[in-house]
């Protein structure tokens, strides 16, 4: 696993799996963050795509491409579910929200697959305030 920096997001392009509205707030503040950063973002989610602000694509075949790099908010199972399409797609990094979204087995898996991987909130690179100073006490640069 890989220390979180911004080289992680080389590409400028990032897909959001898990943009939702159970996590409205934080996706849109997340979303923002990123694009203010100059990093285009396709947010993701099969199970809703309606009613948010910005377009969310339901599957990997809606998206107009798909980025080399991914961040998931989405829980362990889904995570498990998700790997082997988001190598068949092209992805070589993962962002994981935090350890609900990962286990060692999801770790191995990447690492097998020759997906980078790497555990951190992006609002800890691109968020300001707080952001900035858990990102400090967490060594991300």
């Amino acid at each position: 696993m890989k220390k979180l920096c911004k080289d992680f997001f080389d590409s400028k392009e990032l897909l959001f799996i898990g943009y939702s509205h159970r996590n409205e707030k934080f996706c849109k503040q997340v979303f923002q963050a990123l694009v203010n950063s100059g990093i285009e973002v396709y947010p993701m989610n099969n199970k809703s795509s309606s009613g948010f602000d910005v377009k969310v694509y339901k599957d990997f075949s809606e998206l107009p491409k798909v980025p080399k790099c991914a961040y998931l908010l989405i829980n362990k199972e889904n995570t498990r579910k998700i790997i082997n399409q988001l190598k068949e797609h092209g992805v070589e990094r993962v962002l994981f929200q935090n350890n609900k979204v990962f286990d060692s087995a999801i770790l191995e898996e990447c690492s097998a697959k020759g997906i980078e991987t790497a555990v951190a909130c992006p609002m800890m690179l691109f968020g300001s305030g707080f952001h900035k100073i858990h990102a400090f006490f967490a060594g991300i640069r």
